[in-house]
Order: structure tokens, then C-alpha cells, then sequence
């Protein structure tokens, strides 16, 4: 049986990851056009997945935060620490 309370809680994780990735690209000055340029993805894409409307692969975090030279890791434990909410669980 699909537990749905857990893949709830892994959307709502995966945005937050998003959020914070965001914050960071906002942070350092860079527009979502430059950011799919330099990644390589559509600058519409990257507009869906800031607002959530559509979920990014693990690929496309990890891309992301290469460009933003931010570790996707420690954006994942941050958001755990954070949230007391764990992949694992």
C-alpha cells in the first residue's frame, strides 16, 4: 500500500530544497534567465520549479547548486535539521 503521508512529506521537502536554492540564487544576484542559461535548461523550467509547480530531478538540484557553487548536500541537511524531517524516515 502507498503511503501517502510520506510522499506528502517528501513534496513538501523537495520544495523546501527548492526554496533554499532559490534564496541562494537570489542572494548572490543571479536572474532565473542567466541561471537556465548557464545550466542549460529552459528559463521556464526553472520558473515551474521555483514555484513549485513542477518537482526538479535530483540531477537538476545537483546542477543547480554546482552553478551556485553551494553543496546540494548540506541544502539537504540544513532542511532536515531544520524541519526534524529525515529521507531516511
Amino acid at each position: 500500500m502507498i503511503d501517502t503521508m510520506k510522499i506528502r512529506t517528501s513534496q513538501i521537502f523537495s520544495d523546501q530544497v527548492v526554496d533554499c536554492l532559490k534564496a541562494e540564487r537570489l542572494r548572490q544576484g543571479i536572474s532565473q534567465y542567466k541561471l537556465a542559461k548557464e545550466c542549460d535548461i529552459g528559463k521556464s523550467t526553472v520558473n515551474y520549479i521555483e514555484n513549485h509547480t513542477r518537482k526538479p530531478t535530483f540531477y537538476m538540484l545537483a546542477i543547480i547548486a554546482a552553478y551556485l557553487k553551494v553543496n546540494l548536500s548540506d541544502i539537504i541537511r540544513k532542511v532536515e535539521q531544520e524541519n526534524g524531517t529525515y529521507l531516511e524516515d
